[in-house]
C-alpha cells in the first residue's frame, strides 16, 4: 500500500481565457511523497473530461488520494469526490488548498481529513506514515477505513502534521462518536524551504499548455515561486495559504528548477509571488543570477507601484523581465484608501513610468463597483486606466474572497457563485448596475485597444 493519487481538478472551458499553467501545488507535493517512496500519480484534469479523469482514477487505484480545492474549482472537487468514494470506497480521502484551509470544517464533513496552510512537509509526511501504518494492519479483519484512521491517528504525536483537521472515532470514550483532531497550520521557515525537493513537474501534457500560452501571448510560460508571502493587507484580499510573512528560497534552489522548466521546453517565467519585487537586494541577486546564467529564457510577475526604484527595474530589463501587472485597482485616492492599498494616484504614475522608461511592459489590474465608491469614482478609474499608457488593462468587479475583509462586510454571497468564470457579475447584493459596467469595461478596453494601435 503506497499509492497516491494528486487531483487538480480544473476543466478547460469555452470560457477559459489568456494563459493557464500546469499545476504548481500538486507538483510540490508529487515531489516530497516520490523522495519518500511512495507510487504518485498527479491528475491534471485540465485537458480531460470528467468521465477520462475517473478512468484514470479507477485504473490506477489510489490508496490515498488528495484533492486540490480553489474556490471556482469546489464544485468540480466536491463532484469528483462523490463519484470517487463509490469507486474506490477504501481509499483515504484528503483536502487541501485556499477554500479548505478557510473553512476546514466545511470540508472535514465530506473529505476524510483537511490540510489547511502550507503542506509541502506534512501533507508527504503523513501519507507516507499512514500507508506504512496501514501496510502493518492490511491483515486485520473487519476493520473499517474509518477506524484505521482513527487507530493511526491515536498512535501518534499528531503535531507533527501541521494543519491537519478532521473529525474521527474517539476510542477513548465510547459515548462520543466523533472527536475533532486539530493542528494549528505553520508557515515554512527559508530553512524548511530550502530543504525541498525539486518541483515535481513530470506527467502533464507540455505541449497542450504551451500552446495555449503561445497563442495568448507569444511565449510558452511555467509558473515558478521564488518567495511566500505578502506583508500587505489589501481589503479584498485573502491569503490563507502562505500568510503575510515573507520568506524567500534560496536561488540555488531557484535556479536548479529554472533548469528543469527550460528542459520540459518552456522559454517564459510567470514568476507567481504576490510580491516579487518587495525586496531590491533579493531580486537584484536574482537579476544578477539571470544575467550570469546562460538561460535563453524571459520572465514577468507581479508588482506593486510603490516596491520599485530606477536601478532595479533596469536591472530587471536587462535580466530579462518582458512585462509586470501592477494591482492599480482605482483612479480615485479616496477608493484606494478604502481598499487599503497603501498608495495614491502619484505614487501609481510614478511607479508606472519608471517600468515604461526602462521598456517593461506594463499590465494594471482594476477594480470598479466597489462598495463605498460612487459612479464619479468609477467614471475616474476608466478615464485614469486610459491616461497611464498600460500595455495593458483588465477591469474586475469586487471578488469578495473568503478571508478577506470585504468578504465580512458584503451581503447575500451564494456558495454556487463560486463556479462563475471570467464573468463581470457581482457576487453579492451591490448598489452598482452591473450591466453598465460590463458596458463600460468593454468600451473602455475598446479604446485602450484603439489608443494602442495608433501609437
Amino acid at each position: 500500500m503506497n499509492k497516491v493519487m494528486l487531483i487538480y481538478p480544473y476543466f478547460l472551458t469555452n470560457e477559459t481565457k489568456g494563459q493557464i499553467f500546469h499545476p504548481l501545488g500538486i507538483s510540490v507535493l508529487s515531489s516530497g511523497m516520490k523522495d519518500k517512496g511512495l507510487e504518485v500519480v498527479k491528475l491534471d484534469c485540465t485537458f480531460l473530461t470528467i468521465e477520462e479523469a475517473l478512468k484514470v482514477a479507477r485504473e490506477f487505484g489510489a490508496d490515498i488520494i488528495g484533492i486540490y480545492i480553489m474556490t471556482t474549482m469546489s464544485q468540480n472537487a466536491l463532484k469528483l469526490l462523490e463519484t470517487l468514494r463509490l469507486i474506490s470506497p477504501q481509499s483515504l480521502f484528503i483536502t487541501g488548498g485556499p477554500l479548505p484551509s478557510l473553512y476546514p470544517e466545511k470540508f472535514a464533513q465530506k473529505f476524510d481529513l483537511v490540510f489547511r496552510g502550507e503542506g509541502a512537509l506534512s501533507v508527504p509526511q503523513f501519507c507516507f506514515d499512514y500507508l506504512e501504518f496501514a501496510e502493518k494492519i492490511a491483515k486485520k479483519v473487519n476493520i473499517t477505513e474509518n477506524d484505521r484512521i482513527s487507530d493511526f491517528l491515536n498512535s501518534r504525536d499528531i503535531n507533527i502534521y501541521s494543519g491537519i483537521y478532521g473529525y474521527i472515532n474517539d476510542q477513548k470514550n465510547i459515548n462520543s462518536e466523533k472527536t475533532l483532531v486539530s493542528v494549528p497550520e505553520v508557515n515554512l521557515s527559508e530553512e524548511q524551504i530550502d530543504r525541498l525537493k525539486m518541483t515535481d513537474r513530470s506527467g502533464y501534457d507540455h505541449k497542450k499548455y504551451q500552446d495555449l500560452c503561445f497563442k495568448s501571448s507569444g511565449y510558452k510560460s511555467a509558473t515558478i515561486m521564488m518567495t511566500y508571502g505578502c506583508p500587505f493587507d489589501c481589503d479584498f484580499c485573502s491569503k490563507p495559504i502562505f500568510g503575510n510573512k515573507v520568506r524567500f528560497r534560496n536561488m540555488d534552489s531557484i535556479f536548479k528548477e529554472i533548469q528543469d522548466i527550460v528542459r520540459f521546453g518552456y522559454d517564459s517565467l510567470w514568476i507567481a509571488d504576490d510580491l516579487f519585487t518587495l525586496n531590491d537586494h533579493y531580486i537584484g541577486a536574482f537579476c544578477d543570477r539571470m544575467n550570469e546564467s546562460d538561460f535563453k529564457i524571459n520572465w514577468s510577475c507581479l508588482s506593486r507601484v510603490d516596491s520599485i526604484s530606477d536601478e532595479t527595474a533596469n536591472k530587471m530589463k536587462l535580466a530579462g523581465c518582458n512585462k509586470v501587472y501592477l494591482g492599480i485597482e482605482s483612479g480615485s485616492d479616496e477608493v484606494l484608501k478604502i481598499m487599503n492599498k497603501h498608495v495614491d494616484i502619484k505614487k501609481v504614475k510614478r511607479g508606472v513610468d519608471i517600468f515604461k522608461n526602462q521598456g517593461i511592459e506594463c499590465g494594471g489590474f482594476f477594480i470598479v463597483g466597489y462598495p463605498g465608491e460612487t459612479i464619479d469614482t468609477i467614471e475616474t478609474t476608466f478615464e485614469f486606466a486610459l491616461s497611464l499608457g498600460l500595455d495593458e488593462i483588465s477591469f474586475n468587479l469586487p471578488y469578495p474572497l473568503p478571508g478577506s475583509n470585504l468578504y465580512n462586510r458584503v451581503r447575500d454571497i451564494k456558495d454556487d457563485d463560486w463556479d462563475f468564470e471570467n464573468e463581470t457579475k457581482f457576487l453579492y447584493k451591490s448598489e452598482f448596475d452591473e450591466v453598465w459596467l460590463r458596458e463600460k469595461i468593454k468600451k473602455t478596453i475598446e479604446k485602450h485597444s484603439l489608443n494602442k494601435g495608433q501609437l
